[in-house]
């Protein structure tokens, strides 16, 4: 009867086991390579499209940025005229109120031109 010692069944176990495990492992490294890489390609993919869909957002926002520049200038500007207008007016009527008193047939004269 073939009797072996503890040490003899790790040496055999190493002799046959390091054979049987590089063959395995080959495999199941290349396996775990590709799917790294796949998942590598996914979250590149997934950043790209995050980072296509932000540079969309920002251009929208500069339209609209640029949209809202354009109504408050058309809106200030319509407000200067305005004022402007009320400015002419108010110094035409304290102009009239600080003049001395015409006669009636002056001022109709005045106002035909």
């Amino acid at each position: 009867m073939l009797l072996m010692t503890d040490l003899e069944i790790v040496a055999l176990l190493v002799v046959i086991g390091l054979p049987i495990a590089g063959v395995f492992s080959i495999p199941i490294a290349l396996i775990l390579t590709h799917h790294r890489r796949k998942m590598e390609e996914l979250r590149q993919r997934r950043e790209g499209k995050i980072a296509e869909e932000i540079r969309a957002e920002f251009t929208a926002v500069r339209a609209e940025i640029q949209a809202l520049r354009d109504t408050t200038m058309q809106y200030d500007l319509s407000f200067d005229s305005a004022l402007q207008h009320l400015e002419r007016r108010m110094a035409h009527l304290e102009q009239s109120a600080f003049r001395p008193a015409q006669e009636p047939s002056q001022i109709i004269e005045m106002n035909r031109r």
